[in-house]
């Protein structure tokens, strides 16, 4: 069988697997709706061990919430790998199950509705085409919001490049059955545009290190409103899910839902962070896509200014550049923001703190309300912006062994770049950040 031919089984199955599930909970997402729902809230997510808290826990709570009509609810989900929490009552490693969340959804019925489909490729951008074209035929709304639950990992321009055939992607949401394989941006993206929905109300990346530039700025055109974080994201607890269906119940309009759903995750996100087990600070951010293109005209100027001042500011630069907020030790990930607070004090040009300023504006309004954890172990600090990659010319003009392109030739390709020539700085700066204050792993 080859792979188209793989593909369209894949999707004929999990397409038949809703109407079945569906079916058996008392609904036939076949026939149309008799009314629009305001919105349409729409779950593709992958969960290993926490699978069966993440069906007994956050769908229950969601489900209270969802007596009228107004709010429907699609979900696709795929077991993952066993894991200390995994019971096996609701699904299997690798079993997929698709459904629309009612009132009256009965959970128990969901593993025998279930079909073994380890080989269901979570990751391939067909699939969100199929799910979005579902939700807009058989669920119709006024509004959709697409959700990703799951693991996320952020830009990596050694494996994210939109020409690279059968290379692995970027972490929007990886398989753990199918070697990590992720879906990228790119592919989020253009999917989203080729559906018959065309454009979100919202995305949200229960995802961790989402909360970046390179990833935030490729799909920006596909929603009004985005809900990240550049932060590792808690599983535990998981408030986000049902306390925002609950206020797009309540609430007149899509921000005020999600303003309040970000202050009512707060207590629980905290909660979440400490029975991870490990001092993790961590934020959540609301976005407005619209406000984030000057965000971008800010850091072209600011990666500009670098370029003309690093000959003769080099020590200063390079000072600022080894104190800036890292979000994840292992990820080339820093804040923004604080990166130009850092330049401008380091160099006291009078051009940077102009862009500092005009940048610290730009996010005032592009980020519409953040909720941050602070478990008082590791450094924070008292504003997060979004990351951006922070790479020495040496590491931007490599290869890696076995891939054919450089991290050059991959970034640039990334629209954050092609709004911002972002990397003209990375292929100056010759300082490898190290030594910076750390948000997460450092321990």
């Amino acid at each position: 069988m080859n792979i188209k031919t793989c593909i369209i089984a894949a999707l004929a199955a999990v397409l038949c697997l809703f109407t079945a599930c569906s079916s058996d909970n008392g609904d036939n997402p076949t026939k149309p709706a008799q009314d629009q729902a305001d919105y349409t809230v729409i779950i593709y997510s992958m969960a290993g061990g926490t699978m069966d808290h993440f069906i007994e826990d956050v769908w229950r709570e969601t489900q209270t919430w969802l007596p009228d009509g107004k709010i429907r609810v699609l979900a696709v989900n795929k077991y993952g790998a066993e894991g200390e929490a995994f019971s096996g009552k609701y699904g299997s490693p690798g079993e997929v199950v698709a459904f629309e969340l009612t009132k009256d959804t009965k959970f128990e019925t969901l593993h025998q509705d279930g079909a073994d489909m380890s080989d269901f490729k979570l990751y391939d951008p067909q699939n969100i085409v199929a799910l979005l074209n579902r939700a807009k035929n058989e669920l119709p709304a006024k509004e959709y919001v697409l959700v990703l639950y799951g693991h996320g990992g952020g830009f990596d321009a050694y494996t994210d490049y939109p020409k690279s055939g059968t290379q692995p992607t970027r972490g929007v949401l990886s398989d753990e059955l199918l070697n990590k394989v992720t879906m990228d941006m790119y592919e989020l993206s253009t999917a989203i545009a080729s559906s018959d929905v065309k454009h979100l109300k919202a995305l949200m990346f229960h995802n961790c290190l989402m909360g970046g530039m390179e990833s935030v700025m490729e799909v920006a055109s596909c929603a009004d409103y985005i809900i990240a974080t550049p932060f590792m994201l808690t599983s535990e607890e998981n408030p986000l899910i049902p306390i925002l269906v609950k206020n797009l119940r309540q609430a007149s309009d899509f921000e005020t839902a999600a303003r309040r759903t970000l202050t009512e995750s707060e207590g629980r996100l905290y909660e979440g962070l400490v029975k991870e087990g490990v001092p993790f600070n961590g934020n959540v951010e609301l976005l407005k896509s619209s406000e984030l293109e000057a965000v971008c005209a800010a850091a072209k100027k600011l990666a500009a200014r670098l370029c003309e001042l690093y000959p003769t500011q080099q020590e200063a630069i390079d000072h600022a550049t080894n104190n800036v907020y890292q979000f994840y030790k292992s990820k080339p990930f820093y804040d923004l923001l604080d990166y130009a607070r850092q330049l401008a004090a380091q160099t006291a040009d009078p051009q940077m703190a102009a862009i500092r300023d005009e940048m610290a504006e730009a996010f005032s309004c592009a980020i519409l309300q953040q909720v941050n954890n602070d478990l008082g172990v590791l450094p924070t600090l008292p504003f997060y912006s979004l990351s951006v990659v922070l790479v020495d010319k040496e590491k931007y003009n490599s290869r890696k062994d076995g891939i054919s392109y450089s991290y050059r030739e991959s970034y640039e390709l990334n629209r954050f770049h092609s709004l911002t020539e972002w990397g003209s700085w990375l292929n100056a700066n010759l300082c490898q950040p190290a030594g910076n204050p750390c948000g997460q792993g450092a321990l």
